[in-house]
This record gives structure tokens, C-alpha cells and sequence, in this order.
């Protein structure tokens, strides 16, 4: 094997880690260095005691989980027959992509850094922390480790005394893409024939809005046909969007306008460069470019630098250019954020802003530009028994400096569904673990639609459970308003008037004064006490990662009188957190 190899492997949950681990791939190019990129799971692990270098890009989710694509990985990594000399020979690297907002921060990249090293293999430099709380995103960390990286390689490996190391990638496209005159059929499902583990086709019942009219906020609570499939409390379903119309409709006027002849119907050809960087399976069909730009490209994503290294590299207007090249470097990243993050600036809005670089755009530097648009979670809001799946979603939309509204895309792809369409979705396990005793008190606190996965447990009890079976329920729900958006009340209400459940209601604005759940925690120190002291249950939060779940860590300690005994929950489990940005 080559000793100028560069095998990058990646964990990835919503593809963030594979973004950045395309772009070592790339960069590894202006080395001169050879090697692959791949999904941790995809990549024949008995190879890995012959690589010399390896960088390893990973994120954390949910308790301090690693990604699905590297669960196989992993488990292989942990064998105790793994001799502790085995990887001896190997250089390596760990990125690790994380929130600091979570208890167990960047945990899988730390875990896998140290596992390398008790078997033996030697690290180039320390593990990278990529935070996303940080204000300039996970380039903070990316762009200077990656750098110190490439300077520790080199010394190991440097470039031949004929070469020397390029100003750019040559790589820098990693397909070739073609297109032809349509007409063509734009009823393609891209992903039909993608395999993944209980998945299902299924039918939309109901989507209803869960708040009163005048509230600020639309929250759906939609059901779908449950189908030949299963799932416990606590457990997710993961569904991919498609853009809107609208935004559809806004890239192709770009395209005309910009004259670059690319219409609807046009039938795209994506083929690869380089066996290195294979073209993803759904892409290696003949596709309509309207069918690829519904749902394919994330036409709502806020660009990362990289975009705007690509929209400079062909961009023949000084000014653009300049600015551009600033936006992509590391020392701009400053700058980037006030144009791009803090406004959540759209990758459309950022070819309007640029007309000479948008002008100057080609097929294949369109899927460089674009980011494919991700899976999202959503936890279960109802019991397997109960014969149907449905979740509660609140619709994201919010202003900005910026004219136009910021809307989530899958959120309003949700709400936009009508009874009777059909979807493919699959279930995952969720990041709770519930006890297997239904004498044990569970606790749960949660605040709007983190509401969720606490009626699909309640839910669960009242339909296969005698209530004088179960240990005690207690949940802590918030919202602003009674009467505006108490998601469930009908449900809710019910439960606790049969005894399965002890409810306190947190309504923020029903008086002078706020209430939060944190409040209602505060005053119900004896209960607490008795539910996980004496009886050792469990605590579950779901809701907003921003400032309620420390707010709750601390109302906890206060109610049960020891902040020590809620760390001692923390770390064995029994206080578990699901939160989202």
C-alpha cells in the first residue's frame, strides 16, 4: 500500500460529517495524496491494520451516541481480542462534531480517539472539538485543525522532490455532471429504491393544528397509517422533505435569468471522476434536474465556507471574486457569520447576491454548492397499540434583518401535507432508556412539543397497562398559553383523572408573573423525593437545548436538596436528556 495514503472515514447521523469529510478528501488533492472516503460501516475494517494514515470525522447525537453509518465500526473497535499493539503502524487523526450545549460533548469522537490509542496507534495531533454553539460554526475548529494536520502528515510524508503542493484541488468538482433536452417524467421518487432498515410507505390521516388560530406559533399534530411496522416509546421517525414550490420555482428564475440553459425537464447524467469519490447510488440514473432540485439539493441551507469557495473559483467579477475568496477563508469566518449565520442567510439568497458568480455556474459545480437535504428526527407521539404513528411538529418561522421570513424546510414540508398523500418514513430506536419495570417512577419534563415522546410512554401505559400496575407517572408540561397551545390537553387531562398520571401544567403567560417548568419543579420537592430517592426512578427531559434543561438540572438539586445526587442520576442514566437546537 501506498505510504502517501489518506484513508478518511466518517460517522454521520444528519451529514455534516460527511460534508467535512469530502472536503479533507479534496484537500488531500493539493498533497498529492492518494485515498478514499467512505462511511465508517462502508469500509472493510480488516484493512485498517494496513493503512499508515487515517482521519476520522465523527459527530455525537442523542446520550452521547455514535451515528448509525459507524455503529458496526465501533462495535469491531471494542472487542476485547483486539490485541492492544494492533494498529501500531498508523497515523491518525479525530474530528469530532458536536454541541456544547449537551452533557456528553464531542463524547464519541473522544471515546474513539482514545480507543486508537489503546490499540496502539499514534495520533498526529490532539482530537478536534468542533462545537456548533460556537459563533462561527464548526469552522472555528475544522479549518485550524485541518491545517496543523497537514503539516504533521508532511513531515511523516512529505510531497516528492518533482512536486510541490497546489494552490487549489484538483479535485475541486468531484463528478462530471451532463445534462440533455427533456421532456422527462417528473414523478420520480429519487430514493424508491433505497434500502434502509424499517422503512415503510405510509398514507397521511390527519394534520391538524394543535394551537388556537391567534397564536404565534402553528404546532401539527399529523397522523399517519401505521403499516406492517413496530416501535417502542421513546422511539423516532425520520422522514426527508422536499422543498417548496416557491423555492423551487426561485432557482429555475435564477437560471433563466442568468441564461444558463437549464431547464425543468432537463434530463441531468452524473458520473464519476475519480473511483475515490463514487457517485451516491441515487444519483446514478438519468434524473430530471427539477426532480434532483426538489429533492435532492437543500435550497434552504445556510452555505457553509465551501460554497463560497466554489462560487469564487469561476466567478470572473473582481469585487465578487474578493469577497467570495473572503467568505471562504479561515480569517473571514468572521465576516461569513454576520452575512450568512446570524441573518440565516439561504443559499438562493446568496446567488442573488452575487449575480456575475451565479452567472458563471455549471452543473457540476451546482452539487458542490448545494447541500443534499437531510433526514430529520421526530419522536413518536403515540403507542405502537394505539394502531397509528403520529408526532407533534412545531412550524418553524421566524424573522431576521432579512425581508423574507425564515422558514424550516422539513417543518413547513409537514404542514403542507394533506390527508390521503403517501410518504416513505422509517423508525429508529430514540436515545431514552426506560426502565423495564413498570413499578419504577418515571418523571418527565416536557415543554411544548417535547411533549412527544412522553404521550407515546403515557399512551402505552393506559392501553396495555392496569393502572394499579404501573409505578408513578409524573410529567411536567409548559407552554405560553391554556387555552393556545396545550398540545394533548384532552389526553392528558383524561389519564390523570384515572390515576396513571400526576400532571403539573407550567402556562407561562396566564399571569403577570412567568411560570416556567422549572417553577412547578421547585415546589414539588417531596414527591421528587420520594419518586427518585426512595423509589431510585428516573428523569426524562425533552424540549429545547437553549436554556431550559440547565434550568431544570438546577431546580432538581434545589427540589431534592443535593445537586450531587442529580450528577449521580447523570451519570448512571437515570436523568437523561433529549433536547434540539
Amino acid at each position: 500500500m501506498s505510504t502517501r495514503q489518506l484513508t478518511i472515514l466518517y460517522g454521520s447521523q444528519s451529514g455534516t460529517a460527511q460534508d467535512l469529510a469530502e472536503q479533507i478528501w479534496r484537500d488531500s488533492k493539493m498533497y498529492h495524496l492518494k485515498g478514499s472516503v467512505s462511511a465508517m460501516d462502508e469500509y472493510d475494517i480488516g484493512k485498517l491494520i494496513e493503512e499508515r494514515f487515517v482521519v476520522m470525522v465523527c459527530s455525537t447525537y442523542g446520550q452521547g451516541e455514535e451515528p448509525d453509518n459507524m455503529k458496526l465500526f465501533w462495535k469491531f473497535l471494542l472487542r476485547k481480542s483486539l490485541p492492544h499493539n494492533s494498529l501500531r503502524g498508523m497515523f491518525f487523526g479525530v474530528l469530532g462534531l458536536g454541541d456544547s450545549r449537551y452533557p456528553k460533548f464531542n463524547y464519541v469522537a473522544k471515546r474513539l480517539h482514545k480507543r486508537l490509542l489503546q490499540l496502539g496507534a499514534t495520533a498526529l495531533l490532539p482530537v478536534g472539538l468542533c462545537d456548533d454553539q460556537h459563533d462561527l460554526g464548526y469552522g472555528a475548529v475544522f479549518m485550524p485543525w485541518m491545517t496543523n494536520f497537514w503539516n504533521k502528515l508532511i513531515e511523516l510524508s512529505p510531497i516528492p522532490a518533482n512536486l510541490q503542493k497546489l494552490e487549489k484541488s484538483p479535485r475541486e468538482y468531484r463528478w462530471v455532471v451532463e445534462h440533455f433536452p427533456g421532456p422527462a417524467s417528473l414523478e420520480v421518487d429519487m430514493y424508491a429504491e433505497v434500502k434502509v432498515e424499517n422503512l415503510f410507505e405510509t398514507t397521511v390521516e390527519e394534520n391538524i393544528r394543535t394551537t388556537s388560530e391567534n397564536h404565534f406559533q402553528d404546532v401539527r399534530f399529523i397522523t399517519f397509517t401505521k403499516k406492517n411496522v413496530s416501535w417502542k416509546p421513546g422511539d423516532v421517525v425520520y422522514v426527508r422533505p422536499h422543498n417548496s414550490n416557491e423555492d423551487v420555482d426561485k432557482l429555475f428564475d435564477l437560471f433563466e435569468e442568468h441564461k444558463l440553459g437549464l431547464s425543468k425537464d432537463a434530463v441531468i447524467s452524473v458520473k464519476e471522476i475519480d473511483s475515490e469519490m463514487p457517485v451516491p447510488n441515487i444519483l446514478c440514473k438519468p434524473l430530471p434536474l427539477e426532480v434532483i432540485a426538489r429533492q435532492y439539493w437543500d435550497l434552504t441551507a445556510v452555505p457553509r465556507a465551501r460554497a463560497f469557495a466554489v462560487l469564487a473559483r469561476t466567478c470572473l467579477n473582481e469585487l465578487e471574486c474578493e469577497k467570495l475568496q473572503e467568505f471562504s477563508s479561515y480569517e473571514g469566518q468572521e465576516e461569513l457569520f454576520s452575512y450568512a449565520n446570524r441573518p440565516r442567510r439561504t443559499i438562493l439568497e446568496v446567488l442573488q447576491d452575487f449575480p456575475h458568480a451565479t452567472e458563471a455556474l455549471t452543473l457540476a459545480s451546482l452539487f458542490e454548492l448545494f447541500q443534499p437535504i437531510k433526514p430529520r428526527a421526530f419522536s413518536i407521539a403515540s403507542s405502537e397499540a394505539s394502531g397509528k404513528l403520529q408526532i407533534l411538529v412545531a412550524v418553524i418561522e421566524y424573522h431576521t434583518k432579512l425581508k423574507e421570513p425564515r422558514k424550516g424546510l422539513c417543518s413547513n414540508w409537514l404542514k403542507r401535507l394533506q390527508p390521503g398523500e403517501k410518504l416513505r418514513v422509517w423508525t429508529r430506536k430514540g436515545t431514552f432508556q426506560l426502565p423495564t419495570d413498570p413499578m419504577i417512577p418515571i418523571v418527565m419534563v416536557g415543554p411544548g412539543t417535547g411533549l412527544a415522546p412522553f404521550r407515546s410512554i403515557l399512551q402505552e401505559r393506559e392501553l396495555l397497562a392496569d393502572c394499579r400496575k404501573s409505578g408513578p407517572l409524573i410529567l411536567f408540561f409548559g407552554c405560553r398559553k391554556s387555552a393556545a397551545d396545550f398540545h394533548c390537553e384532552e389526553d392528558l387531562r383524561r389519564m390523570e383523572n384515572c390515576g396513571l398520571l400526576t400532571l403539573f401544567c407550567a402556562f407561562s403567560r396566564d399571569q403577570d408573573e412567568k411560570i416556567y417548568v422549572q417553577h412547578q419543579i421547585k415546589t414539588q420537592g417531596d414527591l421528587l423525593k420520594k419518586a427518585l430517592m426512595d423509589q431510585n426512578g428516573i428523569f426524562l427531559l425533552s424540549g429545547s437545548s437553549k436554556n431550559m434543561p440547565e434550568a431544570v438540572r438546577e431546580a432538581l438539586g434545589e427540589a431534592i436538596g443535593s445537586a450531587l445526587y442529580v450528577e449521580d442520576m447523570i451519570k448512571s442514566e437515570r436523568y437523561q436528556e433529549e433536547t434540539w437546537a
